[in-house]
């Protein structure tokens, strides 16, 4: 016998093994790339005016690992990204010019903005990481991977060509699917200390939903509870409620979906629910509770034989009133926009749409980007759309919106918050490339005046030109 044959093969078996399951194996890449190009002309709508124009660089790859039939590997990293910012956990991207962090009179030639010659390099983050498991009537998620309920108004993972947010569990569930219908239990932590139990905060999520392609029907329910001890409970830090930490959070959430298409009309309507504890004690020493709701509906009129289509849209979230003990108010997602300066860019100088407690304090209206979110109001915005061509569909929207409650605490407060007129140009040279310009007016009420505080209502404007690729 051979023995150096014997020894060659030996060595040979686990390469071959090894490759013939690398054969086997299939990555799937998608991904997304952006620029933005944003002008917000008066964001205090006084003087001086904050004014602010900024760039957003953007890319994300998705390698989907198919390990068998049915199982995956599912990931997501964001390319250009800003880690030291206060939006590094969100899909804005990089700010065009980001520089070096070094201050006048460096000593570093390699880091200096005003004569150097590179650009700071960037991490390359990993947002999502999931397995899942498909099976004849059911399938298994685990890890890292992105949420989504209905409209969107609660829970929004962020999947359109523009949206700068998500939403990601670490989470475990099995959706259980019988028909058009399928049912979804849940288990997830949001924060965990350490090992040693206690020192987390987990929640649970029930889903049900019933949803016909064919007929265009929809119904869903989802609840979802958080709770965590008073050591994890962190909310003080942005919520801007008055009071201290007396104990953990208890928050619940409960959304109810319904939907019908025709063919020539189509509606949906999302309503949300929060209630539940803050774990907070006002100057009083009353204990605050979660007492909030929002309702969402769209009626869409697509066009069948002229060029014109009609979507109108209604909508109202309860704001805080700070004259009692609970915290009344409800923000939509940040992802869900009717209008392009009113509740997407901060304006005024006052929190009137109660959103303080998802906002980042250390920034201002002019050192921000589009991190308002609807709340506090009730709107009205219908839209207009016009196809051109093949390729070029015209838009015009006028959204108009009242406040509901005093958030401010100011004398004479009016709930007037005005009106805003919206044109925007979409090109698609291909359905994977579009082009948008947009531009907005606004024309503030009498809201922002503040009541007695007399604060400045000018009329201002924006602009905006943004592109996308998907692959």
């Amino acid at each position: 016998m051979n023995y150096k044959i014997f020894l060659s093969s030996i060595l040979t078996l686990p390469f071959l093994l090894v490759t013939s399951h690398a054969y086997a194996l299939s990555i799937d890449w998608t991904g997304k790339y952006r620029f933005e190009w944003t002008e917000v002309d008066k964001t205090t709508l006084g003087d001086p005016g904050g004014r602010k124009a900024y760039g957003l660089n953007y890319l994300s790859l998705s390698p989907k690992i198919i390990a068998a039939d049915g199982i995956n590997v599912v990931s997501k990293f964001l390319v250009l990204s800003d880690a030291n910012s206060t939006y590094s956990n969100s899909q804005f991207g990089q700010m065009w010019g980001t520089g070096f962090s070094s201050s006048n009179n460096s000593t570093n030639s390699g880091q200096s903005n005003s004569y150097g010659k590179n650009k700071p390099s960037s991490s390359l983050l990993v947002s999502e990481l999931y397995l899942t498991i498909n099976q004849e009537y059911g399938a298994i998620l685990l890890g890292r991977a992105p949420f989504e309920f209905g409209m969107g108004i609660t829970h929004n993972a962020g999947n359109g060509p523009f949206d700068h947010w998500s939403e990601i569990h670490d989470i475990a569930a099995y959706k259980f699917i019988v028909g058009n219908w399928f049912f979804m239990p849940a288990i997830g932590r949001t924060y965990d200390k350490d090992p040693e139990q206690g020192a987390n905060i987990y929640e649970q999520i029930f889903q049900l939903q019933y949803q016909n392609d064919d007929t265009g029907s929809l119904i869903g329910y989802l609840q979802e509870e958080r709770r965590g001890p008073t050591e994890t409970n962190d909310i003080l830090n942005t919520s801007g409620i008055s009071g201290g930490v007396a104990g953990g959070i208890n928050l619940k959430r409960t959304n109810v979906v319904f939907g019908r298409k025709w063919e020539s009309l189509e509606f949906k309507m999302e309503i949300g629910l929060q209630s539940g504890d803050t774990g907070l004690i006002n100057s009083m020493g009353e204990g605050v509770q979660f007492n909030g709701y929002g309702i969402a509906a769209e009626a869409y009129l697509p066009r069948l034989t002229s060029k014109w289509d009609y979507n109108f849209r209604f909508g109202m979230a309860t704001g805080d009133d700070p004259n009692t003990k609970n915290y009344e108010a409800y923000q939509f997602d940040r992802n869900y926009d009717v209008a392009f300066l009113l509740f997407n860019h901060r304006l005024g100088q006052k929190d009137f749409f109660s959103t303080n407690l998802i906002k980042d304090q250390n920034r201002n209206t002019s050192s921000s980007y589009d991190d308002e979110a609807i709340g506090n109001a009730i709107y009205l915005s219908p839209l207009i759309g016009y196809k051109y061509d093949e390729h070029l569909d015209l838009f015009n929207s006028l959204t108009y919106a009242q406040l509901l409650a005093n958030s401010t605490g100011a004398t004479g407060l009016s709930k007037n918050v005005g009106f805003e007129w919206d044109f925007k140009v979409v090109y698609k040279p291909n359905p994977r490339i579009q082009w948008v310009n947009q531009l907005g007016v606004l024309f503030p009420g009498a809201a922002f005046r503040n009541g007695d505080g007399d604060l400045s209502n000018n009329t201002t404007y924006g602009f905006e030109t943004k592109a996308a690729i998907n692959f």
